[in-house]
């Protein structure tokens, strides 16, 4: 019997880099990386194949995904940046290639417009299709779905995120990072759908070692939005995310406040070669750790509770947005992954087994304790 084959859209970028290295800890996986262009540096292992093809092209995936075991969507940007912006529209192309050709399907799409289309596109999918398998908001639907146990009602669900900077990221992000910083969305604060702007509402937050300290911004708008406020009732919902250097943090900040009060440069993404440049700059003085914590408010028997948990990978931070996906894939491949149509972000995976995976993936687990420190989550 041959090797199941795995389709890897986007899989010479960043994170479908991580994707492809995840899915080759199986040892009878085989890979196929679908790029516009040759990956370079090309894959060491030989179960990787690279084929050319572009995710706006459905009819062409279709004939790359057929009979493949799995599709893994990894090509961002995920956003649709109109007539000003680098990208045309949503990617929907390989989700549409994978239901069509009858192939289960996962993406690693944050986004909260491309999250809601994937979702309308999969309500007659005859077979098993994840979207949204990152840290926002598959990794946070798992966690909270945890967190929120027992509790009588939840009040707001606080997201933190501290990005590696030793790594250097694609244009992709810095597009999707570029595009959102003073862009305004609606957002429930309090219970009141609440307008605010993407990279704004600083504050300083405290993550597990080795993390520490970090000034975080709220990003742009994300699917969380709609799957925690559905999951929980949260009344308030954020995300956040900082590097380790504050004055970059801060500058992106300013950014966000000058663009939303003068309404300039409308297009961001002009922007990106030079934003990448200083980000690769700035790594060379970074470290590779990256995490991120997840915090619950709610009320048990008339009691205010606070429950939180954090993630950290001390090597390679910056592919923790990509192990949902491997882990997605690795059940799809053992058949724990198989009921057809949209699966609910918070369900598909049990915390033990959540646990476990990570653990096999060097990523640690920290529970806050009595103090406002973190400490260890055991096996």
């Amino acid at each position: 019997m041959s090797e199941p084959d795995v389709v890897v859209v986007g899989g010479s970028g960043f994170y479908g880099r991580y994707v492809v290295a995840d899915l080759l800890r199986q040892p009878a996986v085989g890979v196929t990386v679908v790029s516009r262009r040759r990956p370079d540096p090309g894959f060491a292992s030989a179960r990787v194949r690279w084929v050319q093809g572009d995710h706006n092209e459905p009819h062409e995936l279709r004939r790359v995904v057929e009979g493949a075991a799995a599709v893994v969507h990894c090509a961002g940007p995920f956003q649709s940046f109109g007539t000003h912006g680098t990208s045309a529209g949503h990617p929907w192309g390989p989700l549409k290639a994978a239901l069509e050709a009858g192939v289960p399907y996962v993406d690693i799409s944050e986004d909260h417009a491309f999250r809601r289309g994937a979702c309308e596109l999969a309500r007659s999918a005859t077979v098993p299709v994840l979207t949204g398998a990152s840290v926002v908001p598959g990794l946070q639907a798992l966690v909270v779905a945890d967190l929120a146990r027992g509790l009588d009602r939840v009040d707001a669900v606080a997201c933190c995120a501290a990005p590696d900077t030793r790594r250097h990221r694609g244009p992709a992000m810095f597009e999707a990072m570029l595009h959102g910083a003073g862009l305004r969305f609606t957002a429930p604060r309090d219970g009141v759908p609440t307008l605010v702007r993407g990279w704004s509402e600083p504050e300083w937050t405290v993550f597990p070692p080795p993390i520490g300290r970090r000034l975080v911004h709220q990003v742009y708008e994300m699917a969380d939005l709609d799957v925690l406020t559905d999951l929980c009732g949260a009344g308030t919902v954020s995300f956040k995310a900082g590097t380790e250097f504050t004055v970059v943090n801060r500058a992106l900040g300013l950014f966000s406040a000058l663009r939303a009060r003068t309404g300039r440069p409308r297009s961001a993404q002009r922007w990106t070669p030079l934003v990448r440049g200083v980000s690769w700059l700035v790594g060379r003085f970074g470290d590779e750790a990256g995490g991120f914590t997840v915090t619950v408010t709610g009320e048990r028997d008339g009691q205010r509770v606070t429950r939180r948990l954090g993630m950290t990978a001390e090597r390679d931070g910056g592919r923790i947005p990509s192990l949902l996906a491997g882990i997605a894939v690795e059940r799809l491949l053992s058949g724990q992954l198989s009921t057809p149509g949209l699966v609910p972000l918070h369900s598909w995976l049990t915390q033990d087994d959540l646990r476990k995976a990570l653990a096999e993936r060097e990523v640690g687990l920290w529970s806050a304790t009595d103090n406002g420190g973190w400490q260890p989550v055991g096996p």
